[in-house]
């Protein structure tokens, strides 16, 4: 059973910092937490290694955060997105206190881009909001799908409603006009990263016309968290526990070579299926900062570069990008890019550019 436990805040600020670097995944400039703790409770999360109690055990509810954040929104550059992407914003304890909900309306009242990422079935209650926020600025609804295949997805998921469902809800937001992604966050190795599993749930979010599909690697902090996926590991079949210990060795996230060749497969695959890999420029052209715009479609090109072994331009276009983030690039960095005329069209004269022309 969980608890809530109803408080507010400790003092310091709701969103933080602005972020150093844009997060291209989620588009986002901060970074906000509505709840602490999470109901749904998935064993694979690495929430469990920094809370000191079991993650899903005591849901914090903050009572005085829309009005914390209010304040704070005065300072937040409308071209700066936020994501809920801390928390399931949509866990069962909204259904009783409806604190993202009115963190969306305050949105919708400034035109506020934002991206929820949730795995609740609540935010089919709140498309109006929705559409509003994304008529005036962009609202993005983003669903995790690790697989399709019910017993993995109890095992994986807690008390997560069933992908079915999750997939449900992704169409009728599309339907609705609202902006859908989905994260296959995270794969875990010799689990949902098999070609079976990957084919049938990228199969399944072509149906639906997606925008975009992102995907991460298990990421595992510390000890403990390497002892509880070993525990969780083998309720999913028979996988030796030296197989985590080979492929992790010490390290967070698996190695190098097997991330390059899951995200090589996944990105054949997407284009395969039409499908976008990371947001695509369009769902956010016109409607961010030029900036972070800018930003985005950069770092969008570095990573398939990246992807597909072009090291020296990929690292070459995210340098690029956090320079002009951060209003520190010139135009003679941006004109050695063979993105030059897009940068130009979405810059301006920020690039250096008189009157919009070269």
């Amino acid at each position: 059973m969980t608890y809530y436990i109803r408080d507010n805040l400790p003092p310091g600020p709701v969103l933080g910092e602005r972020f150093s670097t844009i997060n291209d995944m989620f588009l986002s400039s901060y970074a906000l937490q509505v709840y602490a703790g999470c109901e749904f409770g998935c064993p694979y999360c690495d929430g469990w290694a920094y809370y000191p109690r079991p993650l899903n055990e005591v849901v914090q509810v903050p009572l005085d955060l829309p009005q914390r954040l209010a304040s704070e929104l005065q300072t937040v550059d409308r071209g700066d997105l936020i994501g809920l992407t801390l928390t399931d914003p949509y866990q069962p304890v909204e259904q009783t206190y409806r604190i993202t909900r009115q963190v969306l309306q305050m949105f919708a009242d400034v035109g506020q881009p934002c991206l929820v990422m949730t795995k609740g079935l609540g935010v089919l209650e709140d498309i109006p909001i929705l559409q509003s926020i994304n008529q005036r600025s962009l609202a993005v609804v983003m669903m995790t799908i690790l697989t399709l295949a019910p017993h993995m997805a109890e095992q994986l998921e807690g008390k997560a409603p069933p992908p079915a469902l999750r997939l449900e809800a992704l169409a009728t937001l599309k339907r609705a006009g609202i902006p859908v992604g989905a994260a296959l966050m995270p794969l875990l190795p010799y689990v949902n990263d098999t070609n079976y599993t990957l084919t049938n749930v990228l199969r399944a979010l072509a149906d639906i016309e997606v925008d975009f599909v992102v995907w991460d690697y298990l990421y595992i902090p510390n000890k403990s968290h390497f002892l509880r996926i070993n525990e969780l590991v083998p309720r999913l079949g028979s996988y030796p526990t030296s197989y985590y210990r080979d492929i992790y060795g010490e390290q967070t996230l698996p190695d190098k070579r097997y991330r390059d060749r899951i995200s090589n497969e996944l990105l054949y695959r997407c284009d395969q299926l039409t499908l976008n890999a990371r947001p695509r420029h369009q769902l956010f052209e016109g409607k961010l900062r030029p900036a972070n715009e800018a930003a985005l479609l950069l770092k969008h090109y570095a990573f398939i570069d990246s992807v597909q072994e072009r090291p020296t331009i990929a690292r070459m276009h995210h340098e690029l990008a956090d320079n002009i983030y951060q209003g520190r690039a010139t135009p003679q960095q941006m004109q050695a890019s063979p993105l030059w005329p897009s940068l130009q069209r979405i810059l301006g004269t920020e690039a250096g550019v008189e009157d919009g022309h070269g």
